[in-house]
């Protein structure tokens, strides 16, 4: 039987190797049912561990940490306003309330202690081969923020957690409020013991 048919082609092949296989008595859909079924409860298992733990955030996992007073820095470096000093005067104001979102997880409303408009500057070569620090006449509509928020966070043995959220110098973050959404990074943490 296994001359009278080319097997140049794989497919062929495949087809000869199966025909003898089933003449023994191997049965495909039986081997993968068993399969199937053993397999089952595994994967069963693996799915439930992974829905299980998958909500555990770095707050819940030391409940009983006190809250402690914290002071956070934000750097808005480069914000496009028409008229600063109408934001800094409503939106952005000491006492005033923000939202704190850090690495896009909300991290719940902290207290604004104050707001900083810093100049933007570039350094000019003068004709005596000095150099002098200038405010930069292209920033024209930018502005640079030094921002102090204060609030409550969980001080633990990973960092400072604010909300849900773990606070490090260098991480990204965003606050907003009635009329504003910035973006910031956080380029200082200071907690009262």
């Amino acid at each position: 039987m296994l001359t009278l048919i080319d097997l140049s082609n794989l497919h062929q092949k495949v087809l000869i190797l199966m025909a003898i296989w089933n003449s023994n008595g191997f049965n495909y859909a039986k081997a993968r049912r068993n399969l199937n079924l053993s397999l089952a409860p595994v994967i069963i298992v693996a799915f439930a561990l992974i829905i299980l733990f998958s909500n555990i955030t770095v707050s819940q996992a030391q409940v009983n940490v006190a809250a402690k007073p914290i002071e956070v820095d934000l750097f808005v470096d480069g914000l496009s306003l028409l008229r600063p000093e109408t934001l800094l005067g409503q939106g952005l104001k000491s006492g005033g309330k923000t939202n704190l979102t850090i690495e896009n997880k909300p991290s719940g409303e902290m207290t604004i202690k104050s707001v900083k408009q810093l100049p933007i500057t570039i350094n000019v070569t003068q004709p005596d081969g000095s150099v002098k620090e200038l405010p930069d006449p292209s920033a024209k509509f930018e502005t640079d923020l030094l921002i102090t928020l204060m609030g409550k966070a969980q001080i633990q043995n990973i960092g400072a957690v604010i909300g849900e959220s773990l606070v490090k110098i260098g991480s990204t973050a965003e606050i907003e409020g009635f009329d504003y959404d910035i973006n910031t990074t956080i380029v200082d943490l200071r907690m009262k013991h």
